[in-house]
């Protein structure tokens, strides 16, 4: 690898030289440092500096025997690496011999002697040759260590050899470190880098790390003391880590210095002491400093989540969206088409037939043709014609001037009109069939169009921008005990799916849910896996809910009534209230009113367009053979903003109570199914918690004197339970008509309250 002067690679050789030095320093005398020159060769550094740097680390031995073995190693290492990158090969376990070579004149020439742990072995070169055997095995977890640093760090998840390597190279960096600074500065070093572990991992893990950062005292000493105290200091900081990002370092730094005090730490003059506690807070204030989120990025960088089964749901979604969004554009073309097909009758041309068939058939034959040809008779048949056109069949007394003075066959000609008339007028009636099934379908082809390209918009969302929050609810349940291995938020609204092991506390797992949302959660749904693992699915409940009442009399004469009433969910955040009035009483009224009624409820569950439903609504109704009709009152009412768009057609005034005030929604409208282009009164009110809308069919409204009368009596309630309210107003409308029923009446209400 060439040597690139970069911000990137100044740090990477610093860092690279500092743990040489450190290394060096963990058994003075003893080159460690070679495991991680001839490493960093191995994963490509640069042939010059890597070995250089490592020349120039043996200096802090104080020897030259020692820097000019140091030379020849990494020289030695160098020249193998050179010969196998220009024959573009890569060194294999062949390595271990490489480096034995290279340690070969350690054991003769260096001046180590051992170190107190090994006064057993009396023979220094068996020493040196122990000390050699330890540092090629070590060069092994150098080679691991760098790799994983170098390749797979941030890339993707360490493996648990690879982090046991990393530990075994910290252990001997920091045995050098504690070697070079003294006992005081290691720990506090090792009680930063806890509190940095515990801010990070927010788990049990950071047990792991201070028992790392416990080697090097533990080996130096030879006491299984530090191991205890840095145990029990990262459970300290675990404890206190929910607590805020400042008292992990305060409850570690107490815990540092009662060990630092009773180990000898502030033996030492005035100045020095206040030198190490200013040195202590420092190291305990660093790991402080950066805010939570660093942390989660920082962690999720390490962790390095697995990509490929979100990325292929992600692919999924947007794949059925894209189907979704073609199939929508089929609709909208098939819309297209029928209002191209969706032409007007020719009216002019029907009738200029109608007189082609009057000449061939009445006058083809007739004796006074030729004389008739010069005369207006013709004329008098356009006019003859018009006026059938118009009442649907002709008689003597609409014959013109121009017929009667001209034509000797007039009883003929109306007998053969009116066969023609009734002829145009069955081909009209099927045109204009025709025509409403086109505008039908085509507005179907529109209102699923619409539908279907909104799903396909839902689909191809990506909710990425959740992770960190996904992150710190699984850490908030984990620090709670609650084992949740898998969180995923989804969708405008947030919806959480959480994998729960074990047995669940659901009132923990929701409030923690809650607080880290800063919204109120509720269970929506939950799917157990087996006896261990269950999914539990949670969503914001809306701010606002719904009580209704309803109050029904049925005409007198009649068994059923033929208003119909419908309150029913249209989604989690949002309900439907309509009322339809079936026009007349009894069983056909009923029907009327019940397929409005039915129609709206799956039109609005499907999320249809309004215009489209009430437009399909409205051309069925028109096909009705009795020429019934209904009125409808609708109202769709979000709950988590409470605003309400209320459409009326032909219906009585309805009313919105509010605190004893009284707010008229009218209509003037005609009812559904009278003419084809409907024009519905359409209003948004924005309701609040205690408000109560009252719908009412025409016998409630028609039972009082006036309107005026009505609003009057309902002001005068004051009833908070809309069942309630629903049967005063009916019993008032009875007490109005003494008793008798002329028409079916229904009260619909509902009350809007904060959950």
């Amino acid at each position: 690898m060439p040597l690139k002067i970069n911000l990137k690679s100044v740090i990477m050789y610093a860092v690279y030289t500092a743990a040489m030095v450190l290394m060096n320093k963990a058994i003075d005398g003893v080159p460690l440092s070679v495991g991680l020159c001839f490493a960093m060769l191995l994963c490509g550094t640069n042939i010059i500096a890597t070995p250089a740097l490592y020349v120039a680390a043996s200096a802090v031995h104080l020897n030259w025997i020692m820097t000019l073995l140091s030379l020849f190693e990494g020289g030695f290492l160098c020249a193998v690496t050179f010969l196998y990158r220009r024959t573009h090969r890569k060194i294999k376990f062949e390595g271990i011999a490489y480096i034995t070579i290279a340690l070969s004149l350690y054991i003769p020439f260096a001046p180590w002697k051992g170190v107190s742990a090994l006064e057993i072995i009396e023979n220094e070169y068996a020493l040196k040759g122990i000390a050699a055997a330890a540092t090629i095995v070590f060069s092994f977890f150098c080679f691991k260590t760098v790799y994983a640093v170098m390749y797979r760090v941030y890339r993707c998840r360490l493996r648990e050899d690879e982090l046991v390597c990393c530990a075994v190279v910290y252990a001997a960096i920091g045995t050098g470190l504690y070697n070079l600074t003294g006992g005081f500065v290691y720990t506090a070093f090792a009680a930063g880098l806890i509190v940095f572990c515990v801010r990070l991992a927010r788990s049990p893990a950071a047990l792991i790390a201070a028992l790392v950062a416990a080697l090097p005292p533990a080996v130096v000493s030879l006491n299984p003391m530090p191991l205890t105290v840095y145990l029990s200091g990262a459970v300290l900081a675990l404890l206190f880590s929910n607590a805020g990002r400042i008292f992990p370092s305060i409850i570690t730094l107490a815990a540092a210095t009662v060990y630092l005090y009773f180990t000898g730490g502030f033996d030492c003059s005035a100045g020095l002491i206040v030198f190490r506690s200013v040195l202590l807070i420092i190291f305990m204030t660093l790991p402080a400093i950066p805010p939570a989120s660093f942390f989660t990025k920082l962690k999720n960088l390490l962790l390095v989540k697995e990509v490929l089964p979100d990325t292929a749901v992600e692919r999924n979604r947007r794949r059925t969206g894209e189907k979704l969004y073609r199939i929508s554009e089929v609709f909208r073309e098939i819309e297209c088409a029928f209002n191209a097909l969706d032409e007007d009758v020719n009216e002019g041309g029907a009738r200029a037939r109608m007189l082609s068939d009057l000449r061939d058939k009445c006058c083809k034959n007739c004796s006074r043709a030729k004389k008739c040809a010069g005369t207006n008779v013709y004329t008098g048949f356009r006019k003859l014609i018009d006026t059938g056109c118009v009442k649907g069949k002709v008689n003597l007394i609409d014959l013109p001037s121009e017929v009667t003075l001209n034509c000797a066959k007039p009883a003929d000609l109306l007998a053969l009109l009116n066969s023609v008339i009734a002829e145009y007028r069955r081909y009209m009636t099927e045109a204009e069939n025709a025509k409403s099934g086109r505008i039908l379908l085509a507005d179907q082809a529109r209102g699923i169009a619409e539908v279907m390209k909104a799903c396909a918009v839902e689909l191809s969302k990506s909710y990425s921008e959740y992770s960190a929050l996904e992150e710190q609810i699984k850490v908030k349940l984990s620090s709670s005990g609650v084992s949740c291995p898998e969180l995923y938020i989804g969708g405008d609204d947030m919806e959480i799916c959480a994998v729960i092991c074990g047995k669940i506390n659901l009132k923990t797992v929701t409030d923690i849910i809650s607080d880290c949302t800063n919204r109120k959660y509720v269970l929506k749904d939950r799917l157990n896996y087996d006896g261990e693992k269950s999914c539990l699915i949670f969503c914001a409940p809306p701010a606002l809910d719904a009580a209704f009442g309803v109050a029904f009399a049925v005409k007198n004469g009649e068994k059923v009534s033929g208003d119909t009433h419908s309150v029913i969910r249209i989604n989690e955040h949002s309900f439907l209230m309509a009322l339809s009035d079936g026009m007349g009483s009894g069983e056909y009224a009923k029907k009327v009113s019940a397929t409005a009624i039915s129609l709206i409820e799956a039109f609005y569950r499907a999320e249809m367009p309004e215009g489209t439903v009430l437009k399909t609504i409205n051309k069925l109704l028109s096909f009705n053979r009795d020429e019934r009709f209904t009125c409808i009152d609708i109202a769709a009412v979000n709950l988590n903003t409470g605003v309400a768009d209320f459409v009326k057609i032909g219906s009585p005034a309805g009313v919105i109570v509010r605190e004893g005030e009284i707010k008229v929604l009218e209509s003037q409208s005609l009812p559904l199914g009278i003419l084809d282009n409907l024009r519905p009164n359409v209003c948004s009110e924005q309701l609040k918690s205690g408000d109560i809308v009252v719908f009412m069919s025409d016998g409630i409204t028609s039972a009082f004197p006036s309107y005026s009368d009505l609003y009057e009596f309902l002001q005068g309630l004051n009833a908070l339970n809309p069942q309630n309210l629903a049967d005063k107003i009916l019993a008032g409308a009875l007490a109005r008509s003494g008793q008798v029923v002329s028409d079916d009446m229904t009260v619909l209400c509902t009350r809007l309250f904060a959950k």
